[in-house]
C-alpha cells in the first residue's frame, strides 16, 4: 500500500533557509571570481562585473571569458542575475568586436547589459528580445523626464544619477514603471554623473573610457586669483570625496520605491565585498519583515573597518561641499582606537592609551605591518579593549598624542574569508520535490517538474516496513550543493527495501539534470539580425566658420569689436537668454545666429523654474535649441515647437550609431509636418503614407522609421494623432488607439 505524507522542514535543523521578498535587490560588485562568491554568499540578490571589453573599470582584475561562464553558472544556480558593464563610450571601429562580445554575453546567459551608449542601446534592444538592457549611471539620467525617455529607447532599468537626494528618488520612482537603481556605499566622484573630463585632461586617461587617472584623489592647493595668495583650507585634497555609507538611512532609501540598492566597489577585494554585502543585508530584510535594527552602530563600525574615506549619507541625504569632501585623506581613514603616549627607543616599544579594540593581526596607520603582540604590564596578549595602556613592538619614534587608527582588523577579515570558502554554501534555494518508490518499479523523484529513476526495480522489504522518515532524511542530504530539497508529495510503499546507495544515486542524477535546464539558454535566447547601419561621410564641406559658445556680455562685446567677425564665425551659443534677446538683432545685421543652449543639467524641480521663465521669453530671437539632457527635448518642443534640435558634447556620441539614433528621433517632428504639408498640396511623392481601411472619415498612416503618424483629412483641417511604436505588433494593435 501507499504512504503519502507531505514533509515540512523540521527533519533538518542544520539547513539555512532564506525567505525573502524580492521587492527590493541587492546589487554586489565583483572584480574576480573569489568577490562574486563573496557577494552571492552573503546574500547578494545580483552581481555586476565587467568582462575583458568595454567595462568603465579597465584597471581591474576583471573576467576573461572562460570566467564569465563560471560566473553565469554559479550564480544561476544559485538565483543569484549577473549584469555585466558595457558602459564604456563605444568608438566606430568597436562596433563590430562589441557585438561579438556581448552575443556571447547573451548566449551564456547573462541577465542584463550595462550601457552608457543610446545608440549601441537602440542596436542591442532589437538584436536580444530577451535581456535587459540597463542605462549607466554615466548615462546621467537626474530627473523623471530623462527616465521617460530612456524607458521609450528600450531601458527596462535606470541607475539613477548619483547626485540626486532622495525626495527627487521618490518622485522619480512614483512616476513610472520601470526599475530604478541607486547606489547606496562606495566611491563618489567629484563630477557629476557620466560628465567627467578632468581625468582625459589631467591625466590623459578617460574616464569615460574606464581609464579614470583618480584626478580627484591628488593634492591641489586654492590660490587666490586676485592676490596670487595660497588659501589655507586645512588640508590639501579638495577635490577628495568620502565614501558613500547608507547603512543609517537605508529606510529612507527604500521608502523611495527604488527596486536596486548598488554597492560600489569592483576594485575592491572579496573581504570588502564580503562585509558591506553581509551587513546591507541585514537591515535590508529587517526593513522587508517590519524588523528595527538595532545594532546599526556596530554594523557601521565594521563598514569603517573593512574601508573608508571617512563617511558621508552623501548627496541621497542632501549633503554637499564640506559634508562630502575629506581634505585631509584620499584613501583609507581607518578606525581610531586611541593615542600615543610615548615612545620607548631603547625597547622599540609604542604604548597607546586605547579608546577602541586593538589585536594581534591588526594594522595601524603608523606603518609597520602586522601587529605582533599586545603587551600589558609585561604579559603577552592577543588583544586590548577601550580604557586600557598597551605595547606594541615598534621601530620609530612616534610623537605623544598622534592619533592610531586600525586600517585593517584581522579578526573581521578571517570572518569575511570563511563566509566564502570553498564548499560554504549559505545561500539555499529551496527545490520542490516529490518521490515515489513503489515495489515493482523503479523509484522516481521529481525535482521541480524534472523526473529521474533508478537504474534499479525496488525489492519487497523481508523482515520489515521501510523507515519513511529515513528515506526522506536520506534523500535530503544535499552537503556542498545549494540547494534544500522541500518534499510536498510521497508516495512510498511501507514495504520497499531501497539501498542507500540507490537513494544517493537518484539524488545526484536529479540534481545534475536540474541544473542541466538551469543552464541551457539555446530555447530562449533568440539573436535576431541587426543593420550595420556605420556612417558614410557625406557631400558636406567645411566652410571655414566656427561656432562660439559664450557666457557674459563682456564677451559678446568682444566679438563685436570685429567688424570682419562675420567671416568666420556662424553661430554662437549661450546659456543665458538675457543676452540671447540683448544681442539679437546686433548679430542678426552680421549674419550671425544666437542659439538657445539648454543647461548641462535640469532636475525635477528645475523644470518648473524654466516653465515660468520660458513664459517671458520671445522664442523667433533664435531658431535653434542645443539640448544637454535626455528629457528636456519633449520639454523644450512643447515651449519652442518644431525648431531645430542640436546635442551637446554631456551626450557622449562616440559612434554614428548614436549620431544616427539622434538624427532619426530628435527632428522627427519637424519631418512629419513637412510630410504632411507635402501630402496636403498633393507632392507626397517617396513618402510612406497609406489610406487605412474600413474609416468613415478618410483616415491614413504614415510611417518614418520606427514613428507612426495616424491623420485624418478633412476640408477644414488635418488631424494628427502620433505614435511610437517599441514593439511590433498586429496592425490592430499598434492603431486601435
Amino acid at each position: 500500500m501507499w504512504y503519502n505524507k507531505h514533509i515540512f522542514t523540521h527533519f533538518y535543523k542544520d539547513i539555512i533557509f532564506t525567505v525573502r521578498d524580492f521587492m527590493f535587490e541587492l546589487l554586489s560588485p565583483a572584480g574576480s571570481m573569489e568577490s562574486l562568491k563573496a557577494g552571492i554568499q552573503n546574500g547578494a540578490d545580483a552581481i555586476y562585473l565587467g568582462g575583458s571589453s568595454f567595462g568603465a573599470r579597465a584597471s581591474a582584475t576583471n573576467f576573461n571569458n572562460g570566467e564569465l561562464i563560471e560566473a553565469v553558472k554559479y550564480a544561476k544556480l544559485r538565483n543569484v542575475n549577473i549584469f555585466v558593464t558595457v558602459n564604456t563610450s563605444i568608438k566606430e571601429t568597436e562596433v563590430e568586436e562589441l557585438i561579438s562580445y556581448t552575443d556571447f554575453l547573451y548566449k551564456i546567459g547573462v541577465d542584463a547589459i550595462i550601457l552608457s551608449d543610446i545608440g549601441i542601446a537602440e542596436v542591442l534592444r532589437k538584436r536580444y528580445p530577451n535581456m535587459e538592457l540597463h542605462a549607466s549611471t554615466q548615462i546621467s539620467a537626474h530627473s523623471l523626464n530623462d527616465v521617460l525617455e530612456l524607458k521609450k529607447v528600450g531601458f527596462d532599468r535606470v541607475v539613477i544619477a548619483r547626485e540626486l537626494g532622495t525626495e527627487e528618488i521618490k518622485e522619480i520612482c512614483d512616476n513610472v514603471d520601470i526599475d530604478i537603481e541607486v547606489f547606496i556605499h562606495g566611491a563618489i566622484c567629484v563630477s557629476y554623473s557620466g560628465q567627467c573630463l578632468m581625468s582625459s585632461m589631467l591625466g590623459d586617461r578617460s574616464g569615460n573610457r574606464g581609464r579614470c587617472a583618480q584626478p580627484c584623489r591628488q593634492s591641489y592647493k586654492l590660490i587666490n586669483k586676485t592676490t596670487g595668495k595660497i588659501i589655507n583650507v586645512n588640508g590639501n585634497y579638495l577635490l577628495s570625496p568620502k565614501d558613500l555609507c547608507s547603512i543609517e538611512n537605508i529606510e529612507k532609501i527604500l521608502d523611495t520605491g527604488v527596486k536596486s540598492l548598488k554597492i560600489e566597489g569592483r576594485m575592491k577585494r572579496p573581504e570588502y565585498v564580503a562585509v558591506v554585502t553581509s551587513r546591507y543585508r541585514k537591515v535590508i530584510d529587517n526593513y522587508i519583515n517590519n524588523k528595527i535594527t538595532t545594532d546599526k552602530k556596530i554594523l557601521k563600525e565594521d563598514l569603517e573597518a573593512i574601508f573608508n574615506r571617512k563617511f558621508t549619507s552623501g548627496y541621497l541625504m542632501n549633503k554637499n561641499g564640506s559634508d562630502i569632501i575629506n581634505l585631509n585623506k584620499p584613501n583609507n581613514v581607518g578606525v581610531k582606537v586611541g593615542e600615543v603616549l610615548s615612545f620607548n627607543p631603547k625597547k622599540n616599544k609604542l604604548k597607546i592609551k586605547l579608546s577602541g579594540k586593538l589585536s594581534k593581526g591588526d594594522c595601524i596607520n603608523l606603518g609597520g605591518g602586522n601587529i605582533g603582540r599586545i603587551i600589558k604590564n609585561e604579559e603577552n596578549f592577543d588583544c586590548g579593549v577601550a580604557g586600557e595602556i598597551v605595547e606594541i613592538d615598534f621601530v620609530k619614534n612616534i610623537k605623544p598624542k598622534t592619533p592610531v587608527y586600525k586600517t585593517s582588523d584581522k579578526q573581521l577579515i578571517d570572518n569575511a574569508n570563511k563566509s566564502f570558502k570553498e564548499g560554504i554554501e549559505n545561500k539555499k534555494i529551496n527545490l520542490r520535490c516529490e518521490v515515489y518508490i513503489k515495489v515493482g518499479e523503479r523509484a522516481k523523484l521529481v525535482l521541480e517538474d524534472i523526473e529521474v529513476y533508478s537504474d534499479e526495480i525496488i525489492e519487497k522489504a523481508k523482515n520489515k516496513e521501510a523507515e519513511i522518515d529515513k528515506i526522506i532524511e536520506k534523500l535530503s542530504k544535499t552537503g556542498g550543493t545549494p540547494y534544500n530539497f522541500i518534499f510536498n508529495d510521497i508516495f512510498i510503499d511501507k514495504d520497499v527495501f531501497i539501498p542507500v546507495s540507490v537513494l544517493n544515486n537518484l539524488r545526484r542524477k536529479a540534481i545534475e539534470k536540474y541544473e542541466e535546464y538551469r543552464l541551457d539558454f539555446s530555447e530562449k535566447r533568440i539573436i535576431c539580425p541587426y543593420e550595420n547601419s556605420s556612417y558614410q561621410k557625406g557631400e558636406k564641406v567645411f566652410n571655414g566658420k566656427i561656432t562660439l559658445k559664450v557666457h557674459k556680455n563682456s564677451q559678446l562685446d568682444t566679438i563685436l569689436e570685429n567688424p570682419s567677425i562675420s567671416e568666420f564665425v556662424n553661430e554662437i551659443y549661450t546659456e543665458d537668454f538675457t543676452l540671447l534677446e540683448k544681442y539679437y538683432n546686433k548679430f542678426k545685421t552680421l549674419g550671425i545666429n544666437i542659439i538657445y543652449s539648454a543647461l548641462g543639467v535640469i532636475r525635477n524641480e528645475e523644470y518648473s523654474v524654466l516653465e515660468k521663465y520660458l513664459s517671458k521669453i520671445n522664442s523667433e530671437i533664435f531658431n535653434k535649441v542645443q539640448i544637454s539632457t535626455w528629457g528636456s527635448k519633449n520639454f523644450f518642443k512643447s515651449k519652442f515647437g518644431t525648431k531645430k534640435y542640436n546635442i551637446d558634447t554631456y551626450f557622449n556620441v562616440y559612434n554614428s550609431y548614436s549620431l544616427k539614433f539622434f538624427e532619426k528621433h530628435l527632428n522627427i517632428e519637424n519631418q512629419f509636418l513637412k510630410n504632411l504639408e507635402a501630402f496636403y498640396i498633393g507632392k507626397e511623392k517617396n513618402i510612406d503614407i497609406k489610406k487605412l481601411k474600413g474609416t468613415i472619415i478618410p483616415q491614413y498612416r504614415m510611417r518614418i522609421g520606427s514613428y507612426r503618424v495616424i491623420f485624418t483629412v478633412t476640408k477644414e483641417s488635418i488631424k494628427v494623432y502620433s505614435i511610437y511604436v517599441e514593439k511590433a505588433g498586429s496592425r490592430g494593435e499598434i492603431y486601435k488607439n
